[in-house]
């Protein structure tokens, strides 16, 4: 006896049609959203290791950056990859999550990601590190990659006010280095 897979073979393809048009859609709703990046630098008198020092912990974040506080390291150790903290943004009823990605010591490097936040801010992936300075001192560098929170931004959440965000963030963490390492 014959059966016919016609109509078995017909509706698998419809299926695939159906999954293939919602992966176009997906990837082109992804792709309205461009990633933004930012990056900062500020050169200090202190030497290399001592701005290290200041910002190295991942559970300490509180202790370098003026808007942050309570910082609780949730997961793992510092300078162990995987470790997560979470901290609060003083007065805005603000959250974090992230996550450490890579660090080095003898580099004095460190890479991590967001997880988790009520910030308007999506898939940012931030890395800092501190190199010698030419004549002495050292520079401190910070960059960041991340995307705005909607497809459909709201007017005070566009790429431009994402942007600005992350611009204030790195320049009150990186001012506030200074102040820590100049004394």
């Amino acid at each position: 006896m014959k059966t016919n897979t016609f109509p078995l073979t017909r509706r698998l393809a419809g299926n695939a049609c159906v999954a293939l048009a919602l992966l176009c859609t997906a990837v082109s709703a992804y792709a309205e959203r461009p990633l933004l990046k930012y990056k900062d630098e500020i050169t200090l008198k202190a030497p290399p290791q001592k701005a290290w020092d200041t910002f190295k912990d991942f559970d300490s974040i509180h202790k370098w950056h003026p808007a942050t506080e309570n910082t609780v390291l949730l997961v793992g150790q510092n300078g162990k990859p995987l470790a997560v903290r979470e901290f609060q943004i003083k007065g805005a009823g603000a959250f974090v999550i992230s996550e450490l990605l890579a660090y080095d010591e003898r580099k004095r490097w460190f890479k991590y990601r967001i997880i988790k936040t009520n910030l308007p801010l999506s898939n940012y992936v931030g890395e800092m590190w501190v190199v010698p300075a030419p004549h002495g001192g050292s520079v401190v560098k910070w960059t960041g990659q991340f995307q705005r929170p909607e497809e459909t931004p709201k007017p005070d959440q566009d790429d431009a006010a994402t942007i600005r965000l992350v611009q204030g963030v790195f320049k009150a963490g990186l001012d506030n280095i200074v102040s820590l390492t100049s004394k």
